[in-house]
């Protein structure tokens, strides 16, 4: 295996490790029922840098870790805005991993300890440098400390450092382009296939374009076509026998899919709540799925197996 084989494996088993650290990924939808805001203005605030947003294959995810029930962590805003670093996957590495500046915590959990002016001081010390070349992460001489911070391009090589580096250097010293960062490092070297194959275990393949996999329809035209009351929908949205999702802050959408002869599919509500967001339930019920019979969720509870849908869904954070 060449090193740029290495490198690309190791980085992306580092991308799910630092998932799982996050807590998880929301969608945007889900950050925006988070922060009573309309879903385009969440978008202009990861534009604008003051949220961390990673990008998948299935667009832009936000860690979980910088939010609380009631909004943001204080003070990550202000910290991001003293980055330079503008990559995402590096600016959720920096977030989460220990710093000795910090007595061993990470600036997101001195952030929560109220050290506002200590992350700062710490975000600061990367002002200068240029957070589109590598990765380097502290660790014992022998591993590959290197993690390329973007795609390899062929057609711009970039500098790679080896081994272990000090924080302490000199803000001037010609040593561009590399970020130094103090923690654990990259953990166990595996192969290409290994990181292939761990990544396989924690993703599941969506090639639909419409991840929804249904007509969203607004509440007055559900009741419409359901020809129940308001009171009812809201009701079975209140008990988590439906799943909606919000529009903007004012109102909210239905998959129609999951009603079947004017009522809720029976099940919804017990699979549900084993995902922490309605979009994330929904998503994984529209996805066809090896523990039902290679069908949608969705489609195996119209059919009667609830008990096998449940079963899958009491899993399906094992594999996240």
């Amino acid at each position: 295996m060449s090193l740029v084989d290495e490198l690309i494996a190791a980085g992306e088993v580092r991308k799910a490790e630092l998932v799982e650290l996050a807590g998880g990924l929301y969608m945007p939808s889900y950050v925006a029922a988070i922060l009573k805001v309309p879903e385009q203005l969440v978008e202009q605030r990861r534009k604008a840098g003051e949220l961390i947003a990673v990008e998948t294959g299935q667009g832009y995810r936000y860690p979980a870790c910088q939010f609380t029930p009631h909004g943001i962590v204080t003070g990550l805003p202000e910290v991001l805005a003293m980055m330079a670093i503008r990559h995402d996957w590096m600016r959720l590495e920096w977030l989460l991993v220990p710093d000795e500046a910090l007595e061993g915590l990470s600036p997101l959990e001195a952030l929560k300890a109220g050290r506002l002016e200590d992350v700062i001081d710490i975000a600061r010390d990367h002002e200068e440098q240029d957070p589109t070349q590598v990765l380097s992460t502290e660790d014992t001489s022998g591993d590959i400390t290197t993690l390329l911070a973007d795609d390899l391009d062929d057609e711009a090589p970039r500098e790679v450092e080896h081994g272990p580096q000090s924080l302490n250097r000199p803000l001037d010293d010609t040593r561009k382009g590399v970020l130094v960062m103090k923690g654990s490092g990259l953990g166990p070297l595996v192969s290409l296939e290994e990181g292939k194959a761990l990544l396989d275990e924690i993703t599941v393949d969506d090639d639909s374009t419409d991840w929804a996999a249904s007509e969203l329809l607004t509440a007055d035209r559900m009741v419409e076509e359901l020809s129940i009351s308001a009171a009812t929908l809201d009701l079975w949205r209140d008990n988590g026998t439906v799943i909606a999702f919000r529009k903007d802050a004012h109102e909210l959408v239905y998959p129609a899919r999951q009603f079947e002869h004017s009522r809720p599919i029976e099940g919804l509500d017990r699979v549900a709540g084993y995902f922490p967001s309605p979009e994330e339930a929904w998503e994984w019920l529209v996805t066809p799925n090896q523990y039902t019979d290679s069908a949608a969720p969705i489609d195996r509870l119209r059919s009667g197996h609830i008990e096998e849908v449940v079963r899958a869904a009491e899993g399906a954070n094992d594999y996240q």
